[in-house]
């Protein structure tokens, strides 16, 4: 009897000391799952914008009409227009008029032709935008293109 009354509960206050630790390791390991969760979530996200962009640009560079109606101020790019808004997978698309920005005879072709081909270097712009979180992302793509003389208007 004189062993019980003795114990001073040291043992309690053990394991009440790893108790803490143990609910501080898992709190902490919560947190950190929530913010990988957060952080894969937003490349998700904009890798989908990164791709509705693309998307954006390849059907619109696949057509030569895109080209010339930007040259001649007609068709999708009349005088004044300098965006086209669109909707692709859900996220908002906004596509910038095409630049020309740099021309060339093209080879084998005598410049003094009215005729002669020009190797024509485009820029293209694209914003694309997740209506629900906000987050954006622009890209350019660049392409050179071959084109009767007169279509880049530097």
């Amino acid at each position: 009897m004189t062993s019980l009354s003795r114990q001073t509960g040291a043992t309690l206050l053990v394991v009440l000391v790893m108790l803490v630790m143990i609910t501080l390791f898992v709190v902490s390991m919560v947190r950190l799952s929530s913010t990988n969760l957060k952080v894969v979530g937003n490349m998700q996200t904009q890798r989908q914008l990164e791709a509705s962009a693309q998307q954006a640009i390849e059907e619109r560079i696949s057509t030569i009409a895109f080209f010339n109606d930007a040259a001649n101020n007609t068709g999708t790019w009349p005088a004044g227009t300098n965006t086209v808004t669109s909707s692709v997978n859900s996220f908002t698309v906004t596509i910038n008029r095409p630049t020309c920005v740099y021309s060339q005879v093209a080879e084998g072709y005598s410049a003094t032709s009215q005729i002669s081909p020009e190797d024509n270097n485009w820029e293209v712009r694209v914003a694309s935008t997740d209506p629900l979180t906000g987050a954006s992302i622009e890209l350019m793509q660049g392409l050179k293109m071959r084109q009767t003389a007169d279509n880049c208007p530097l």
